[in-house]
């Protein structure tokens, strides 16, 4: 592209290209990056955004894995805040869980879930079609939908098949939560109750049923070492993927002997030391197909109870923690692909890179420290398993296809797609 041409907006300053840093200007017309050149021949801009000397230019994180909430249990999230969380942590496009009330196993129901998310989301979005008695059902309307999503209970009945079969005839994968429940033990401690065990058990049905259907299988949070061992084993037999998430990298079970163990409960459970650095070993070798947050927002009040639902917010700190561990030299600049190119290459889009062609999603981070505070996230969920941890970046401005929507604190308007 000359120099002489003028485009809407031009980002100078370093950039992450394909593992490395790298001083460039990438030039953005319209909704799609045009250009990536060297800073002198940029092309004019009606907008130049020079970055400062601390600062960073990503591509914009892809979030396979997360709890919007909206439909049916506001009160813990909703379209609005939970994209307002997921720009000010960098992330351009998230993918939505069916856990709705009602669940999202209809036509007629994503639908809705589409609307809502069209008017109050300010990131791009893709969903999940939930597991239903009538998968076959689900066939009008697949546009809406980019995968399937099967919890424990649905891998164990007469369900999992149907939707398998399903799957692989549409091309969609199946994200699976890996756990058998006949396996659960009564247990105070959390990582007891829900055994190593029972994630591997499950992971063998799951493969099981892959293999027999042809359907392309995502197993998703695997959370301990023979879990992980049998998905890289079983990858050269079929199309199977699966994600880590950061809690899984970077907490053990210890938190659930701590005054944070209400806080720290998920499913799956956080592991000992052992299946922790398995995890984390997934990431660093670059084995893992991609990093998710299950962002699962619940009122605070919820999480202090008797008996607190699982999960916790997590999309406004995961880009950080990722950057935390590649400043601190644990883990490649290139683990950013785990939350950029390759999620968004296993969803088909065109996101996720800085290269001309591709989504003008852009996020600008600053190298700063800063402690976490639940108390202070914009998600509704006002707490976090990482409280007190200090971050080496936080995000200056994230832009979806050229569109600023955070900036400073601020947030812009809805208009994302699907």
């Amino acid at each position: 592209m000359s120099a002489a041409v003028s485009v809407d907006a031009v980002f100078v300053g370093r950039a992450y290209l394909g593992g490395r840093f790298e001083e460039v200007a990438v030039a953005v017309e319209g909704d799609t990056i045009a250009a990536v050149t060297k800073p002198a021949l940029a092309p004019r801009g009606e907008e130049t955004v020079v970055l400062g000397p601390k600062q960073l230019l990503l591509p914009g994180m892809v979030d396979l894995h997360v709890h919007m909430r909206e439909p049916g249990l506001e009160h813990k999230e909703d379209w609005r805040s939970g994209s307002m969380s997921a720009a000010k942590g960098g992330v351009t496009c998230v993918f939505d869980m069916p856990n709705n009330v009602p669940p999202a196993n209809t036509c007629d129901r994503l639908r809705e879930k589409v609307a809502k998310a069209f008017s109050k989301s300010i990131v791009d979005f893709g969903l999940y079609a939930g597991c239903s008695d009538e998968p076959e059902t689900l066939k009008p309307c697949a546009d809406l939908f980019f995968g399937f999503k099967l919890y424990p209970e649905d891998l164990y009945s007469p369900r999992a098949r149907p939707t398998f079969k399903l799957a692989a005839e549409l091309g969609k994968p199946v994200f699976v939560h890996a756990e058998d429940p006949s396996l659960f033990r009564d247990s105070p401690l959390h990582s007891e109750a829900r055994p190593p065990e029972a994630e591997a058990s499950a992971v063998e049905l799951a493969l099981e049923l892959a293999r027999s259907t042809g359907a392309w299988l995502h197993l998703t949070h695997v959370s301990t070492k023979p879990a992980l061992e049998r998905v890289l084993a079983s990858k050269a037999l079929g199309k199977v993927t699966f994600d880590v998430t950061p809690h899984h990298m970077l907490l053990s079970d210890s938190l659930y002997r701590s005054p944070l163990a209400k806080i720290a409960k998920v499913n799956p459970p956080l592991r000992s030391e052992e299946h922790r650095a398995a995890v984390y070993a997934a990431a660093r070798s670059g084995a893992a197909d991609a990093l998710v947050t299950d962002h699962a927002p619940h009122a605070l009040a919820e999480k202090l109870s008797e008996n607190p639902p699982p999960g916790f917010p997590g999309l406004e700190l995961a880009l950080h923690l990722l950057l935390k561990e590649v400043l601190e030299g644990r883990l490649p600049p290139s683990a950013i692909d785990l939350y950029s190119s390759k999620p968004a290459r296993l969803a088909g889009l065109r996101k996720g890179v800085i290269a001309p062609g591709f989504d003008a999603d852009l996020v600008i981070v600053e190298l700063a420290e800063w402690s976490v505070k639940g108390s202070e996230l914009v998600s509704k969920a006002k707490y976090t398993p990482f409280e007190g941890w200090t971050m080496r970046t936080k995000t200056v401005a994230t832009y979806v296809r050229g569109r600023c929507v955070y900036r400073d604190g601020g947030f812009g308007e809805g208009g994302a797609r699907a």
